[in-house]
């Protein structure tokens, strides 16, 4: 790894930055983007700068590759990986895009992985047989979705087999047969909880339903029919409005929300691109959405309390420039920022949508982990690993750059006072 420092002189601006935040759960990151999805950690004293030798408490070869981001309750990591029939990481993860792109059969394991959160030792492992490896894009991976975890269980979800629930010893407890169904990129949206469901959304070339199953058993308690658009896949987020809980979902061409406790559609919004990635964010009572894509480029703030089409009555402000195509806005304080392919991040006033800056991050190229902050700081990782730590303030102040030196595509995680970010290959955490 290669590190590269700014100066850092702004302590009192990150410190009134971090309280602007609001009370945020600490410690476990049980799901995509930490608690609530929001990607905000209240941790304190992490690191900004770190190299080969410097505050890398350990670093853990991974089973096998895969995008799935790292979820931690308590003294527990959990994530997926996918283990090619080769000896190569890279070599097998070429020929198997390679391989469905021709429509050949190719072979490997899909595995649940748990790992000691203090040492970095693995604890278990547990084989997910599949028969056939669901179709992927070469920047996809068979074990993209995140699992989620209650404290008590752990439900994972491959595109390739369905939804799976498992014990903290990794004792199987449940399954939920789903697909493969047809996507030439892939599965990536992850399973989220909500009360005593677990919510999945699945958006393919065939079947489009956001589904809600009892954490419990897995049985279905309700399943709603979404659009027949386009693939797309952002995972769900839960609004808590004065009207109740909503589960809203970007997707082709449109922002639906539905109703928690029986999966009927309250309300939606036009105008959203053919494909969507980024998962939707909340914050000073409005719901942010963005997608880049073919079609556009857009993000959004919406205003709850709607009903129907809310296209013209509810859209608080829109913005058409410096939407991410896969990472996930982040709202921090007062501003919202977004990272988009080529390293350019944008920080817009949350509240009115004024740009505030929009600038060049030292990490050029590509964009698929989705940025997290902690202490008025957001971490923003490049597909080549680079670590951009940038001040959440409306100036643009670039605090230091890290180079991991592997591929990078999962989101990272933080609890316990460490940062763990995942590379192609390890799993490393950093911190003091």
């Amino acid at each position: 790894m290669r590190i590269r420092r700014t100066p850092v002189s702004r302590f009192a601006v990150l410190a009134g930055l971090l309280a602007a935040v609001g009370p945020v759960e600490a410690d476990n990151w049980p799901q995509f983007r930490g608690p609530a999805s929001q990607g905000i950690s209240a941790e304190t004293g992490l690191p900004i700068a770190w190299g080969p030798t410097s505050q890398v408490r350990w670093k853990t070869p991974l089973a096998g590759p895969g995008h799935s981001s790292p979820i931690v309750w308590g003294d527990r990591i959990f994530l997926t990986a996918y283990r090619p029939d080769s000896t190569r990481v890279g070599d097998a993860l070429r020929s198997l895009a390679g391989l469905l792109a021709m429509g050949v059969a190719v072979q490997g394991k899909l595995l649940v992985v748990s790992i000691d959160r203090t040492t970095g030792k693995i604890l278990w492992e547990r084989d997910v047989p599949v028969s056939r490896i669901e179709e992927i894009h070469p920047t996809n991976s068979p074990a993209s979705p995140t699992p989620v975890t209650d404290g008590t269980h752990v439900y994972v979800y491959f595109g390739s087999y369905g939804l799976l629930c498992f014990d903290f010893d990794g004792r199987p407890v449940w399954e939920r047969r789903l697909g493969p169904y047809p996507n030439e990129w892939g599965s990536a949206s992850s399973p989220v909880i909500h009360g005593d469901l677990v919510l999945l959304n699945v958006d393919s070339d065939a079947e489009d339903f956001l589904l809600a199953v009892d954490k419990r058993t897995g049985k279905t308690i309700w399943q709603t029919k979404r659009s027949d658009a386009e693939r797309s896949w952002p995972t769900p987020v839960v609004w808590s409005t004065p009207a109740g809980d909503e589960i809203v979902v970007s997707g082709s061409g449109r922002l639906v929300a539905y109703d928690a406790k029986t999966g009927g559609e309250r309300w939606h919004v036009n105008g959203l691109t053919r494909w969507v990635s980024p998962t939707p964010v909340v914050a000073h009572g409005l719901l942010y959405a963005a997608a880049n894509g073919p079609g556009g480029n857009i993000i959004l703030a919406i205003r709850p309390g709607g009903r129907g089409d809310v296209t013209s009555s509810h859209v608080a402000w829109r913005y058409e420039r410096g939407a991410p195509y896969v990472p996930s806005p982040i709202v921090v304080g007062d501003h919202l920022f977004t990272v988009r392919n080529g390293g350019v991040m944008t920080c817009l006033h949350a509240k009115t949508g004024q740009l505030l800056w929009q600038e060049r991050l030292p990490g050029r190229g590509d964009y698929y982990a989705s940025p997290v902050a902690a202490e008025g700081r957001i971490y923003a990782i490049s597909e080549d690993g680079v670590v951009t730590v940038v001040a959440a303030k409306p100036s643009f102040e670039v605090l230091a750059t890290n180079d991991m030196g592997e591929r990078t595509l999962a989101s990272p995680a933080i609890s316990g006072g460490m940062i763990f970010i995942r590379t192609d290959e390890n799993l490393y955490a950093i911190g003091k």
